[in-house]
């Protein structure tokens, strides 16, 4: 049986893609705007990678086993990495358009007052600390960090196209490396000729 990656293959795993960019962004989205409800929670430190890890990693998990049932249930190693790949690197473009849109035209105040929620949080749990040898040590660290997350929020929010597209192309390689653990999980080749895939 053929297990190339052929035209209708590569289409099926750009709609896909386009399916898991939209679930990253609204995923996103959740984890933006779980900040506010969260300040003051011990619970705030996890909200992001909760939503922007944990469920990720599952729903793409579960995307891709529906991607091969959809391409009839048989792939081989190579055939799994480029749909995979293929499907992911179009999440990463749907997903990023989608929240620079959104924050950028519909809600261009979130992401400095979320900054801000995250900066007061980090403030009081450096303040609760005892890791400091004194008073005055302890406020410089903190006067310093201060400094360093207001020049990191200044530099996100003045990102230059060329910054940005650098940071795609950065991208890229760690989604790699998630596709070829994906192609490995789900490969089947010929065997699943007689064991059909769910």
């Amino acid at each position: 049986m053929e297990v190339g990656v052929d035209k209708n293959s590569k289409i099926t795993s750009i709609l896909y893609g386009v399916g898991l960019g939209m679930i990253s962004f609204i995923l996103g989205l959740c984890s933006i705007y779980v900040v506010k409800p969260l300040e003051g929670s011990a619970l705030l430190q996890y909200s992001n990678p909760f939503f922007n890890f944990i469920l990720f990693l599952g729903v793409t998990v579960l995307i891709t086993f529906a991607l091969r049932k959809k391409m009839g249930g048989i792939w081989d190693f190579s055939k799994a990495l480029k749909c995979i790949y293929i499907m992911l690197v179009i999440n990463h473009i749907v997903a990023s358009v989608s929240t620079f849109t959104y924050l950028k035209y519909v809600e261009p105040t979130l992401q400095e007052e979320n900054f801000h929620v995250m900066m007061n949080a980090r403030i009081e749990s450096m303040e609760r600390s005892t890791g400091f040898a004194s008073e005055e040590e302890k406020q410089k660290t903190i006067d310093v960090s201060i400094e360093q997350m207001e020049k990191d929020n200044e530099s996100v929010a003045n990102m230059t196209l060329g910054a940005r597209a650098k940071g795609f192309i950065i991208t890229l390689l760690p989604y790699f490396l998630f596709a070829l653990m994906l192609a490995a999980l789900t490969k089947n080749g010929q065997k699943a000729s007689s064991n059909p895939a769910v």
